[in-house]
């Protein structure tokens, strides 16, 4: 309850404008009672992260561990339903807003590693799908290639994340989102075929 009613003061005013007075009021607790539970609204904040993403990696996990479909079909369907679930990790758009997960403020270290820890689980499973491609290199060129590629898919979903909850666009653009899902994993689907295509010419 405490936790809900934090969330949804910091999604609509903000983490600096929202106090641990208004969280009390609002949750219609004494402000002493909330102590018993958490240290400071920036323990509030970081829980409130904490759970949301969770949530967005128990779903995507469920995509990913879903064998019935192949890989590229299911890496579309990662991306497609991962923004959907950050656009309602409504806390989560603060700290992207507010540049959080970016500045060195102590306040939200712990903020910061939470992120950290779910790009680091993203990166894996990146990697994961560049390792489907048929290939010859040795297994050191392998796994370059397989970190690059990672880090590039990172990147463009990282400036599509700002662009979406930074600047506010993410009702603007989410329906050319899905185009361009549709060419990255088209030009992955090319980029095994031709591979597979020069082997079989070895």
């Amino acid at each position: 309850m405490i936790q809900k009613v934090a969330a949804d003061l910091f999604q609509k005013f903000g983490f600096e404008k929202t106090s641990m007075d208004d969280i009390a009021q609002k949750a219609h607790k004494a402000k002493r009672s909330i102590y018993n539970h958490f240290n400071n609204k920036e323990e509030l904040f970081t829980t409130a992260i904490k759970l949301e993403l969770e949530n967005v990696r128990a779903q995507l996990q469920t995509i990913v561990e879903d064998d019935t479909q192949l890989v590229l079909p299911r890496l579309r369907q990662y991306l497609l339903r991962r923004v959907q679930l950050l656009a309602e990790a409504g806390t989560l758009q603060v700290a992207i807003k507010n540049n959080m997960l970016q500045s060195d403020d102590y306040r939200f270290e712990e903020v910061r590693q939470l992120h950290l820890d779910f790009s680091n689980w993203e990166h894996a499973i990146f990697k994961k799908v560049w390792y489907a491609k048929p290939t010859k290199d040795s297994a050191e060129i392998i796994e370059q290639q397989a970190v690059a590629f990672a880090d590039m898919l990172q990147v463009t979903l990282n400036g599509l994340t700002h662009t979406f909850f930074a600047e506010g666009k993410y009702e603007q653009y989410k329906n050319s989102y899905e185009m361009l899902i549709n060419l990255i994993v088209n030009s992955i689907f090319q980029n095994f075929q031709n591979n597979q295509n020069n082997l079989l010419n070895l």
